[in-house]
């Protein structure tokens, strides 16, 4: 049997292990038997339909109630969806609670962007009895405005739901003890701004048997944490907590908790850590597949070995200095590495043989990185990763040119590269001979030129993703021009504080960029073209979803 002649049930199965953009763009282009198959049965259950007041290509308005009521009379309706209101006036229309009516049973997902959460926008609510996840998203609550009214009656009917996420200014709308009563909350993100615990413990006491995910922002760590071990039936696997810090010692209430929540798979703990709570992690939570924290230094780096189901793996350290390269933690291939004293060991670099994705970051700037060991260590351990990102880390280009360094073009497996050097000329590009890179993050350039960038579009044509930042004079319209014509693969381009492009720029993307969806386009100053003209001229560009010109 011939792909072609499955049925639409097995298609639709088969489509909806690819992502969402890939099948808008590339797989829906085969046939028009898949583009049906894909626009009628695949897109309104697994796409987000996001209805925003200003058109993401041509920047102009768009009418949300005219949007809204195309969308409630649609056969197959959409389960994802993503609403910005720009004012209150939209929730007070009739579309707007009409669309709800015939369509909120329908969806899975809801994101709500407002800037105040009112009753108008609350009395959709018990038309989304089916709804599985919610986040909203508010700049303005009782702090600027009125608590609305009804908020227990209306989330008191979402009786599916199992994951919430709130980004507001203040938690008043948590005053009721059983507002979300007859939900099974599994995953639940407070997030934004400090929360005071009498708002969250009518939460916790009512679903902290089914609560797996939880996410919150606090004055204090101690007296939450101490909150959490009340609980005998709370059985956590990811947990986020954050403070705002300068607070009294909490790693007994911590370390308790590593005790009561063995089966922790993931932990970020947002506040400097003792080194007592630090050592107590390999021996307390055997299982953990995923740690960030902040910490003073970690004396007992051997211990961390014990984890050995770790795979991602975030440190902001004061000091790494006595570091032992013997500890070899062969599970993480995630990596991420901040450290605040000016004197860094090389010998932390040569503990993860198995990293795929490294993210470096220079807390003091220029004070870090000055010693060409620490260089030749870091790339020498590191040219099997996939992913490296030194976007916020300082080089030189006298250190990465360095005799004995390892160059980029030896990183066979390199997929992605966010490399900042501010000294940066041709000679670095001359090192990128990556025949599988599909991303590349170039901040800081002002002597690259087309010679350089001429080297790079041969040596990596698969590129998909390309940004370019902070270059004054060397990249020109013949060098971009280049770039469009000879990557053809180009799905994102960015190009920041390019001064020297001009408005000729524009028509290379627009001749020679067939596939781009997203394309960023500020602070060149040498681009003048209108923004309603360089948006009418870029609109051509039929595959553009995103487009941010300025």
């Amino acid at each position: 049997m011939e792909l072609a002649d499955l049925p639409n049930e097995l298609l639709e199965k088969i489509f909806t292990f690819l992502p969402v953009n890939e099948l808008v763009s590339v797989v829906s282009l085969v046939c028009s038997a898949w583009c049906d198959v894909i626009r009628t049965f695949v897109l309104p259950k697994q796409g987000l339909l996001h209805v925003r007041p200003v058109h993401p290509v041509t920047h102009q308005l768009i009418a949300m109630e005219t949007v809204l009521k195309e969308q409630a009379v649609k056969p197959y309706p959409w389960t994802n969806l993503k609403l910005t209101l720009p004012n209150g006036d939209l929730p007070t229309r009739p579309e707007f609670m009409r669309f709800f009516n015939q369509q909120g049973h329908t969806l899975k997902t809801l994101t709500i962007q407002c800037t105040e959460l009112t009753g108008d926008i609350l009395a959709a609510f018990p038309t989304l009895y089916h709804l599985e996840s919610l986040c909203i998203v508010s700049e303005s609550e009782s702090l600027y405005g009125p608590v609305p009214a009804n908020v227990e009656m209306a989330l008191t009917s979402l009786k599916s739901l199992t994951r919430l996420r709130l980004h507001l200014p203040s938690y008043t709308i948590l005053r009721s003890v059983a507002f979300l009563s007859g939900a099974r909350l599994v995953s639940l993100a407070l997030e934004r701004f400090e929360m005071e615990l009498h708002h969250l413990r009518p939460l916790l006491d009512d679903h902290h048997r089914t609560l797996r995910e939880l996410t919150v922002r606090v004055e204090e760590m101690k007296p939450l944490l101490t909150l959490l071990n009340s609980y005998p039936s709370l059985q956590l696997h990811r947990l986020n907590v954050k403070s705002a810090g300068n607070e009294d010692d909490f790693s007994d209430a911590l370390i308790q908790l590593y005790d009561q929540q063995p089966q922790l798979r993931a932990l970020t703990i947002g506040s400097e850590l003792s080194l007592r709570a630090v050592d107590a992690l390999p021996q307390k939570l055997l299982h953990l597949q995923e740690l960030e924290l902040i910490a003073e230094s970690i004396n007992n780096c051997k211990a961390l070995s014990e984890l050995r189901h770790l795979r991602r793996l975030t440190l902001c350290l004061y000091d790494v200095r006595a570091w032992d390269e013997t500890v070899q933690l062969e599970g993480v291939t995630e990596l991420s590495l901040a450290v605040t004293f000016p004197l860094i060991s090389p010998a932390i670099f040569c503990s993860f043989p198995c990293v795929d994705r490294l993210y470096l970051e220079d807390v003091d700037d220029d004070t870090l990185m000055r010693d060409i060991v620490v260089v030749r260590t870091l790339m020498a351990c590191m040219r099997q990763v996939r992913v490296l990102d030194l976007e916020n880390f300082v080089f030189r280009e006298r250190e990465i040119l360095n005799d004995g360094v390892v160059r980029f073009e030896e990183m066979e497996r390199l997929e992605c590269l966010k490399y900042s050097c501010r000294d940066m000329s041709d000679a670095s590009l001359l090192t990128m001979n990556l025949p599988v890179l599909r991303e590349l993050y170039l901040t800081h350039c002002p002597n690259v030129s087309f010679e350089g960038l001429s080297y790079l579009v041969r040596n990596c044509p698969l590129i998909e993703r390309l940004h370019l930042e902070s270059n004054k004079r060397g990249l020109e319209d013949e060098a971009l021009e280049l770039i469009t014509r000879k990557l053809t693969h180009l799905r994102m381009l960015v190009l920041v504080n390019l001064r020297a492009l001009t408005n000729v720029s524009l028509d290379s993307i627009v001749n020679n960029c067939f596939y781009l969806m997203e394309l960023t386009i500020t602070h060149c100053v040498g681009i003048t073209l209108e923004k309603g003209a360089a948006i009418e001229k870029l609109s051509v560009v039929k595959s553009l979803r995103n487009l941010i010109y300025s």
